[in-house]
């Protein structure tokens, strides 16, 4: 594998430190700390610009919170100053990486996404009687900084710039371990800390139908004794080489007629369905903005924005009684409140 190096300079580039702005602008709410930055951009960028070049710059903590979506999660937040550095790493190292990534690894990428891992897996789905379908163990906590670092040092060979990805890394996790979630620069080396891995199912284990969107990944065969014998292999280089496990009540193997859940999508080789536990968190979002409405909390340009969004989530399962069922009991409990 070749290594890069004379990364510094490009990552420390007011061009580049001013694209990673607008970029972290785009993502951000609108907020005092945001508005503040840009208020003064030429000099917050040029006062991180000679941060970076002197070596002095240090991330500021993290601020977290709590949410619910299903599962409880901690949401990790940093700085808008240290969002602009995250987005200014992004910058170079991305396109190192797309050169190298496997086809199929399709979250936080550009052109891939939730939305073409499910129509990948169900062409796979088409081709094969079955599947194995697994994750990861608490795999954001459990990534290995060492190990973190290593892999990157195989493909950047710039010390500069290493160092200032380690003051990330150990700026989250505990005792050398996790990245926190919520962060542009968690995603970008979750990727990263598997590649390895999607390199093993694909060139040593030479399975031909195998797709990842995070810690989510499925293998498909004809063959279900393909499959055990792949399953069995995978745990050893995972544990062995990543320090990583299986969460053995969410795997298992199944047949092309039951479908696949995936995603929050049942795939079948000849349709998708929305998933029973989605679509009561989509009709429960929709009452919520219907009684933010009505209370006057969000506008009716925004009500309508949102249900857009809902609709054309909705439309891609193709359930046309569905969405005219929630129409209509929409419309009876505006009736009773008027």
């Amino acid at each position: 594998m070749q290594r890069i190096g004379n990364l510094y300079a490009t990552f420390c580039s007011f061009d580049n430190l001013l694209l990673a702005y607008y970029k972290a602008k785009k993502g951000s709410r609108k907020n005092q700390e945001s508005a503040a930055f840009a208020f003064h951009l030429e000099k917050e960028l040029l006062s991180l610009k000679e941060a970076l070049e002197s070596h002095t710059y240090q991330p500021a903590s993290y601020r977290h919170f709590q949410i619910h979506d299903p599962k409880e999660r901690t949401i990790s937040v940093a700085t808008f100053r240290d969002r602009v550095v995250h987005h200014a790493l992004v910058n170079v190292l991305e396109p190192i990486y797309e050169k190298c990534f496997i086809y199929d690894s399709y979250a936080t990428r550009k052109g891939k996404g939730v939305h073409k891992a499910v129509l990948r897996s169900q062409a796979f789905l088409r081709k094969n009687r079955w599947f194995f379908k697994a994750d990861i163990e608490k795999f954001f906590d459990s990534i290995d900084h060492e190990i973190l670092i290593q892999i990157l040092e195989k493909k950047i060979k710039d010390k500069k710039l290493i160092e200032v990805i380690k003051r990330i890394i150990g700026n989250g996790g505990k005792d050398g371990k996790g990245l926190p979630i919520g962060n542009l620069t968690s995603q970008f080396f979750a990727n990263v800390y598997l590649h390895p891995f999607d390199l093993f199912v694909k060139e040593t284990l030479k399975v031909k139908c195998y797709l990842r969107y995070m810690d989510d990944f499925v293998l498909f065969s004809p063959d279900k004794t393909h499959l055990k014998m792949w399953r069995n292999q995978i745990q050893s280089f995972l544990s062995t080489q990543l320090g990583l496990f299986l969460k053995e009540n969410a795997c298992f193997f199944n047949q092309q007629a039951n479908g696949l859940s995936f995603l929050g999508r049942r795939v079948f080789p000849a349709m998708l369905r929305i998933r029973n536990e989605n679509l009561r968190r989509v009709i429960k979002r929709l009452q919520n903005k219907e009684t933010a409405l009505q209370k006057g909390k969000i506008t009716e340009a925004q009500f309508l924005e949102s249900v857009n969004s809902y609709w054309a989530y909705l439309s891609y399962f193709g359930n046309y009684e569905l969405r005219n069922s929630i129409l209509q009991k929409a419309a009876s409990r505006k009736a009773l409140t008027e």
